[in-house]
């Protein structure tokens, strides 16, 4: 059901996300985190991507000189990543997959069986996932993912997800003015919320930075928590940001200003949270 959703908004993602300036902006903020961690080690890292979508970041990692192994349950925003590869002449930088979330957290961990496109042998030094493709996944579901990513991950290797969290200021207000309160505040129930792509319904949970750090204590600590989106609105209201670039750009800053405000992460369109595997 969760491929179904997805493969029809393939074909418009980059236009009204990637393309957007709201999405945009948020994608630079988050790459300034991940850019700091890509550089670190100062070698080529092995990457592992859970649902990449149409491959953007898997392939600004690739172009960085990483080895990116981009994975996502949709067949049509896998076809995505490998047109964009093969027009700009990167066919051959990141090799592509399809593992569903589930099989990776529950169905494999439980029988310990390989996975079709993940050498776990290798060991990867970052698996990154970006805007809220976990957050079609429970927190049992994500508890499972993290022992399972656990044993794919060198010791020092870095987790960072970008999930929707409880609440968004912007969502919230933008949703009380115009008199829609249920709207404002469908992100603070604990249990999923029913989503409409398209003609398909999907179930969607809303992740706390408390627990997601519960959900991988153990095997890994928490070292950063940052707000995506605080001041930069989501792109739900990017129809009427559309035709002022200054004042997202004056957004941008703000959030830049404020990254370091972790408390402020709960809050925000999206949330950074990056994780360090402990030996």
């Amino acid at each position: 059901m969760t491929a179904a959703a997805f493969d029809p908004a393939a074909a418009d993602y980059d236009r009204d996300f990637t393309r957007s300036l709201t999405g945009a902006a948020q994608r630079r903020l988050v790459r300034d985190h991940l850019d700091r961690r890509l550089a670190e080690p100062g070698r080529p890292l092995q990457v592992l991507e859970l649902t990449c979508g149409t491959g953007e970041d898997a392939i600004h990692m690739a172009g960085l000189g990483h080895q990116v192994l981009a994975t996502d349950l949709s067949g049509a925003m896998l076809s995505r990543i490998k047109a964009k590869l093969a027009e700009a002449k990167l066919a051959g930088t990141v090799r592509t997959g399809a593992v569903r979330t589930r099989q990776l957290a529950v169905e494999a961990l439980a029988a310990g069986e390989p996975l079709d496109t993940v050498n776990e042998a290798e060991g990867f030094d970052l698996v990154f996932s970006n805007f809220g493709g976990l957050n079609c996944i429970g927190p049992g579901v994500m508890a499972a993912l993290a022992r399972r990513l656990a044993g794919l991950i060198r010791p020092g290797g870095r987790v960072i997800l970008v999930v929707m969290p409880h609440l968004c200021l912007w969502e919230a207000g933008w949703n009380l003015v115009r008199l829609r309160p249920r709207a404002a505040f469908r992100r603070l129930g604990r249990g999923p919320v029913q989503a409409r792509i398209g003609d398909q319904s999907l179930s969607i949970w809303y992740h706390g930075a408390a627990t997601l750090r519960q959900a991988f204590a153990g095997d890994f600590v928490c070292d950063t928590i940052r707000p995506i989106g605080l001041a930069v609105p989501p792109s739900a209201l990017e129809p009427v940001f559309a035709r002022r670039p200054g004042l997202i750009a004056r957004l941008e800053a703000v959030d830049r200003r404020l990254a370091r405000c972790g408390w402020l992460a709960g809050c925000a369109d999206h949330l950074l949270i990056d994780l360090r595997r402990v030996a």
